[in-house]
C-alpha cells in the first residue's frame, strides 16, 4: 500500500470506517506517523478535568497508526482503509 500525502489523507475527515467491529468516523488526521484519529459512535465515557475529577461524559475517541507494526502494509484493525483509499483515489 502506497499512503497518500497528509493533504490526501486529510479528504477522509468525515468518511466512517469500521475499527474494532464498530463504525467510527473520522475526526481527524495527524501527519506524525500518520495516524487518524476516530470517534466511537455511540460510545461515551466520563471525562476528568484538569484536577482529575470526572466532570462530564465526552465520546470515546481512538488514536490509530495508518502503517501496521512492521510499517510495510495498512494497519490491520483499519480494514475498511485500503477500500477507502481507493476510492478517493477514484475522486
Amino acid at each position: 500500500m502506497i499512503l497518500p500525502q497528509p493533504a490526501r489523507l486529510r479528504a477522509l475527515i468525515g468518511c466512517t470506517l469500521s475499527y474494532r467491529g464498530q463504525p467510527c468516523p473520522i475526526i481527524e488526521v495527524l501527519e506524525e506517523g500518520p495516524a487518524l484519529v476516530l470517534e466511537e459512535s455511540g460510545a461515551s465515557a466520563i471525562q476528568a478535568n484538569q484536577y482529575g475529577e470526572a466532570s462530564r461524559r465526552a465520546p470515546r475517541v481512538h488514536t490509530v497508526s495508518v502503517w501496521n507494526v512492521h510499517r510495510n502494509g495498512a494497519n490491520p484493525l483499519l480494514p475498511d482503509l485500503p477500500a477507502l483509499l481507493a476510492q478517493l483515489d477514484a475522486r
